[in-house]
């Protein structure tokens, strides 16, 4: 693993922090029989908000005392440093064509319990290096050693990488942007998917205005009183966690 300890950009807002805390949240009420380790986050179109999604789920999780691993599986777009300042050149597709080990591409960073992979150099042929033997040894590996992987996956409305590495997950989540996507395109993808046998989570709908989210959650007042929102969220956080599993049906 690199030495170096990246310095990584959080600052959310009370109310954006607590959509990511609800997020992870009903990750975690996902689980059923099995738990959700290795996590797909894809989208229909390049530019809605995947890789910050992704990104500030991992870190949210991290926050909460998990150990995560974010890894950019984006491998049609090499820039390593798209996300992180890392002077590490090595990443995914290294891993998988043999010119590194897994501990040489993993990067730490300065929030404790979250780690990144970038996607490395350029290739040819990046769905035969998703469909190889070395990228789902890859996923077996990290699963072992990280509570919580997510794999930044390439829009699957272009390219079919995403329901490649959906089919080798635990769970897949779809980000879609508000008012940018056609419904038919949306069912499109989410039909791609349930082909490719992936456990699809759900979707998070990114980008929506301030004054939709405000009418959506007003009942908890997020915009007026943080406190009483607090105490609410709180609550009901509380009473979900002590239910059993078996009281959700």
């Amino acid at each position: 693993m690199s030495e170096i300890s990246y310095v990584i950009k959080y600052d959310l807002n009370q109310t954006v922090e607590e959509a990511y805390n609800v997020l992870r949240a009903n990750i975690q009420f996902c689980e059923s029989s099995k738990k959700i380790t290795t996590l797909a986050v894809t989208s229909y179109s390049p530019g809605e908000g995947k890789s910050t999604t992704s990104i500030n789920l991992g870190i949210s999780m991290a926050k909460a005392g998990m150990k995560v691993l974010y890894v950019d599986a984006d491998i049609r777009k090499p820039m390593p440093f798209k996300y992180f300042m890392s002077t590490n050149l090595k990443g995914l597709t290294n891993y998988i064509l043999g010119q590194a080990e897994l501990n040489e591409i993993i990067n730490k960073t300065d929030i404790d319990g979250f780690d990144f992979i970038t996607c490395g150099i350029k290739t040819n042929n990046p769905v035969e290096l998703i469909n190889s033997d070395r990228f789902s040894n890859l996923i077996r590996e990290v699963r072992q050693i990280y509570d919580t992987v997510i794999i930044d996956t390439p829009p699957l409305g272009s390219v079919i990488d995403a329901a490649i590495i959906a089919a080798q997950v635990d769970g897949t989540i779809i980000v879609i942007e508000a008012n940018a996507v056609r419904c038919q395109n949306a069912l499109r993808m989410k039909e791609q998917l349930v082909k490719a046998n992936a456990n699809i989570l759900g979707a998070v709908l990114n980008k929506i205005s301030k004054s939709e989210y405000k009418n959506y959650y007003g009942s908890y007042d997020y915009y007026n009183s943080r406190k009483k929102y607090m105490k609410k969220w709180s609550q009901l956080i509380k009473n979900l966690k002590s239910l059993k599993r078996g009281e959700y049906d």
